[in-house]
């Protein structure tokens, strides 16, 4: 299955386009797979919800074609769920009309793509800036459980305050792909741009999409950046697991000797071939980035460095002891026992200084909750997820988590956990129902 041809849509300047209110065209700004992007004049517009004279209107075409009207929805789901401030504001748009469009935020100063044209490759300084503004965009989408599956020059805008902007969510997707949509053909596998599209994508994996899709995509799009390199007219650039490697790009250090080795770290710790090692989301990367930037080292405890410390026995053994046929079978699932964690007494499972911000199923023993020197709760409940709010929100977590006895747990990145609670729903209900009971019967102990 491939995607479709790219939709050509061509306006002379003064043509006028209707939805809430009148907008006329001044210029084509550029040409996407899903349409083209106009800056426009917003005609007559007036009070506080009107949206501001000077706007960009992206035309996907008649609104009569049904891949219009969905890459059209998609894209309008996704900037109504995220509104951030690295992501374009939405002022209106149109579903029925004779054009299906929707007018967004303008940013006069071009793309990166084009900056890059004219300017030549980014200083490591406003590559940390990139990475952490894009990284910001990705953090509020994926909160929102929005893919963005294109992250590239072209589609990072450059603002006024010498950041950016990350755009064009048009082959946006939920965060976990409905089957169904694949067997009718609503999502193209294809989608995503020649030299910055992870390898799961290139592969048309659709099942192994998830978070860190995006991260190779920021990964990418910095690495162009900083090299000055553009991947999609270098495709001899890319390189495959099957030769051998293990990243899919060249080392930073190798094609621009001058790369700081924290900037050469992080952003190849996102152009890991197997979506397996790079890290499981991208708050964690922003955490990790911010440490960076302010001259500290990143606090890595046991969990977040997920260095398997126990043998095949002892795992079996673990599961062999669950009283709960749920989790025995979840727990017997192959690959699983990659999954699992073992903390002797005193052992420091999470606190609030972990970037990666890890959910923990506990399997058997007693976890002290802790904040600061009081002792909030201790959980010893089969079965109980540690850490699941912070995870899926990426709210500051406020407690430290310790093991008292020996503690058996699975731990959980981002991606993995969602992964996980998406694939076993019963375990999604049992979590919500928890979440519901706990909240119901009283304030929230601070455990998450």
């Amino acid at each position: 299955m491939t995607s479709a041809e790219p939709v050509v849509i061509e306006l002379k300047p003064g043509a006028t386009l209707e939805a809430s209110q009148r907008y006329r065209v001044i210029r084509r700004l550029g040409q996407g797979h899903f349409g083209s992007v106009y800056q426009g004049e917003a005609l007559g517009a007036h009070g506080p919800d009107a949206p501001p004279r000077d706007v960009a209107i992206k035309v996907l075409g008649s609104s009569e074609r049904p891949e219009t009207r969905v890459a059209l929805k998609r894209e309008l789901a996704a900037l109504r769920r995220i509104e951030h401030p690295q992501t374009p504001s939405l002022y209106d748009y149109c579903i029925d009309g004779p054009m299906a469009f929707v007018v967004m935020e303008y940013f006069p100063s071009g793309s990166l793509k084009d900056a890059l044209s004219s300017r030549g490759p980014l200083e490591a300084r406003q590559c940390w800036r990139l990475l952490s503004d894009l990284l910001l965009a990705l953090t509020a989408a994926h909160r929102a459980s929005v893919l963005h599956l294109d992250v590239k020059p072209s589609n990072v805008l450059l603002d006024a305050n010498g950041g950016y902007v990350l755009t064009d969510f048009g082959v946006a997707h939920a965060s976990r792909m409905s089957k169904k949509l694949l067997i009718q053909g609503q999502i193209p596998l294809g989608l995503g741009t020649h030299g910055y599209r992870a390898p799961e994508q290139a592969d048309q994996q659709a099942g192994a999409f998830d978070l860190r899709t995006d991260l190779w995509g920021v990964g990418a799009t910095v690495w162009s950046a900083f090299t000055g390199v553009d991947l999609n007219q270098q495709g001899h650039a890319m390189r495959r697991e099957e030769n051998g490697c293990i990243f899919g790009l060249r080392s930073l250090a190798d094609v621009h000797l001058a790369c700081p080795p924290a900037l050469e770290s992080v952003v190849m710790d996102l152009l890991y071939l197997d979506p397996r090692r790079r890290p499981g989301g991208a708050a964690e990367v922003l955490r990790r980035v911010d440490a960076m930037l302010k001259g500290t080292r990143p606090h890595t405890p046991a969990a977040s460095s997920r260095v398997n410390n126990v043998s095949p026995d002892a795992v079996r053994a673990v599961i062999e002891a669950l009283v709960d046929p749920l989790w025995a079978s979840i727990c017997r699932t192959p690959g699983f026992d990659s999954q699992f964690m073992m903390f002797e007494d005193g052992d420091v499972v999470s606190d609030p200084a972990d970037p990666s911000h890890q959910t923990h199923l506990l399997l058997s023993g007693e976890v002290r909750i802790e904040d600061g020197d009081r002792l909030v709760d201790i959980e010893k409940d089969e079965g109980a997820f540690i850490g699941a709010i912070s995870t899926l929100t990426n709210a500051e977590r406020r407690v430290t988590l310790r093991a008292q006895g020996r503690v058996w747990t699975c731990a959980f990145n981002e991606a993995e956990f969602e992964q996980f609670i998406t694939c076993n729903p019963s375990v999604a209900v049992r979590m919500l129902r928890g979440m519901a009971q706990r909240i119901a019967n009283g304030p929230r102990r601070n455990s998450d």
